[in-house]
């Protein structure tokens, strides 16, 4: 778990380097809200997502604790690497004024959809994920 938990703090370092590089239009203050909010909102996202697709695997209580605890670890800080620049960058342009409030929305409502579309694939590969650590400790 400590080697899982080193990638997660590297993974997370990248993310949070990449929302910076992606918002240099705010502020140091604005930039440290962004990039809290946005791991807050991702990891509280990852534990759902891992709650969801463990709910119907049958297996030993704390084997299920320890799968979903990896998963957590690894995934969180995946997702926030996936979408927090991106949103980073969007809300950049918006500050920048390079897009108005219609594209602003248009982008939202489409990383929305993407995020919907993730969580549905997300749903069962971290359960495929799960199943496969606890064969392999089991």
């Amino acid at each position: 778990m400590i080697i899982i938990s080193i990638i997660s703090i590297v993974i997370y370092m990248v993310a949070i380097l990449m929302i910076s590089t992606n918002t240099y239009e705010f502020k140091k203050e604005q930039k440290i809200k962004i990039i809290l909010i946005g791991i807050i909102v991702t990891f509280v996202l990852t534990i759902l997502i891992c709650q969801m697709s463990s709910s119907s695997i049958k297996v030993d209580a704390n084997y299920l604790k320890i799968a979903k605890k990896a998963a957590i670890l690894l995934f969180a800080p995946i997702n926030a690497i996936l979408f927090l620049p991106y949103i980073g960058n969007v809300l950049n342009q918006y500050k920048s004024e390079r897009l108005n409030e219609k594209q602003l929305k248009k982008r939202i409502i489409i990383i929305f959809i993407i995020v919907i579309i993730m969580i549905a694939f997300e749903i069962g590969y971290i359960k495929n994920f799960e199943i496969g650590l606890m064969k392999s400790v089991i």
